[in-house]
């Protein structure tokens, strides 16, 4: 599973994994409290550890929940297989709802402004059909509640993969591109056991950190100034399966009480202390790139007071929100410390 997305391990975890059990024993457990689309969770549990992921959104524990907990195909005993339900909800024909009048090319958002061009007029509408009678079915107890994160991780990637957009959820194209013409699809997920036991956790890390027990906790805070909560409001509203006010011209669900602090100069070091004074692990792995909101030095300064550090950095191809972005070569470093 991959899509852009800021922050995303995916194309790092193998050095991230490789760095981490030059310390940490495979039998181990990690936790990883940031974990996104849990890239770096799923590499961590595929090497044998087991893993405790959380996030302090909606849609990164369904990824979670997805990825570590479901073990195998499931069964949708009521349709008689996993590919039968996904042909059913595939066959759905669209339905003028939430999605079609909010974020559809032919929509009338409520707040009266012109239609958000995020998907195609029958794109939105398949949004609406396929939300709907997932979350009936989850409602009504025909699926179990892995069965339903698995079901949303397919719609979450199917939209992903139509969304006419040039990188995050924040504002929509111009004009509705020929990828966003693609009719939305939920595909086969892959599944693999892993030895590990996991469980998957919603909430701030600020909140979780005092509650966690592992041998070792990956932290990995966001680097720029962009707010995920703001960055990707749609597929938060559907793994929240809720109808919230659409805001504004980009439609962005109501998202200042998920702000995080480290998104800010001002306060990205702080958050940063608060958490590691919180920690009852002996070992904190954290994730950091060096343009972030904490300097080097910064962060070097702060972890110190904390214990022993030691320091490996991996250059990697900064993020881009699209063609035109400023693109080039930076460096992520991995800071391990040793709690005194």
């Amino acid at each position: 599973m991959s899509y852009r997305y800021l922050g995303n391990k995916t194309k790092l975890t193998n050095w991230i994994v490789d760095t981490i059990s030059q310390s940490i024993p495979p039998n181990a457990t990690v936790a990883d409290p940031m974990c996104g689309t849990a890239a770096v969770s799923n590499a961590l549990a595929l090497r044998g550890y087991s893993v405790i992921a959380a996030d302090m959104l909606t849609f990164p524990t369904i990824h979670a929940k997805s990825r570590l907990l479901v073990k195998c195909e499931p069964n949708f005993e009521l349709f008689k297989g996993y590919e039968n339900i996904l042909n059913e909800l595939n066959s759905l024909e669209p339905k003028e709802g939430y999605f079609y009048k909010e974020f559809g090319e032919k929509g009338v958002p409520a707040n009266g402004r012109a239609p958000r061009l995020y998907f195609s007029a029958e794109n939105s509408g398949k949004i609406d059909a396929i939300r709907g009678v997932i979350k009936k079915l989850h409602n009504e107890k025909e699926i179990s509640d892995l069965e339903h994160a698995v079901l949303l991780q397919n719609l979450l990637l199917a939209v992903n993969k139509v969304a006419n957009i040039s990188g995050t959820y924040g504002y929509f194209r111009s004009k509705v591109s020929d990828n966003a013409k693609s009719l939305l699809k939920l595909e086969k997920l892959e599944f693999t056991s892993t030895p590990g036991q996991h469980s998957v956790l919603q909430g701030r890390v600020e909140n979780l950190a005092s509650s966690i027990e592992a041998d070792a906790i990956y932290l990995d805070p966001p680097y720029t100034k962009r707010q995920y909560a703001g960055n990707y409001h749609i597929l938060e509203t559907i793994a929240c399966e809720d109808e919230p006010v659409a805001q504004g011209d980009g439609g962005l669900r109501p998202w200042k009480g998920q702000a995080s602090a480290f998104c800010y100069k001002r306060s990205a070091g702080n958050a940063l202390q608060e958490i590691l004074n919180s920690l009852k692990t002996q070992n904190v792995f954290l994730s950091y790139t060096d343009d972030g909101q904490i300097s080097p030095t910064d962060i070097m300064e702060i972890l110190r007071t904390f214990g022993e550090v030691k320091v490996y950095t991996h250059q990697y191809g900064r993020y881009q929100s699209n063609n035109k972005a400023k693109g080039g070569i930076i460096d992520e470093t991995l800071y391990h410390l040793e709690m005194g």
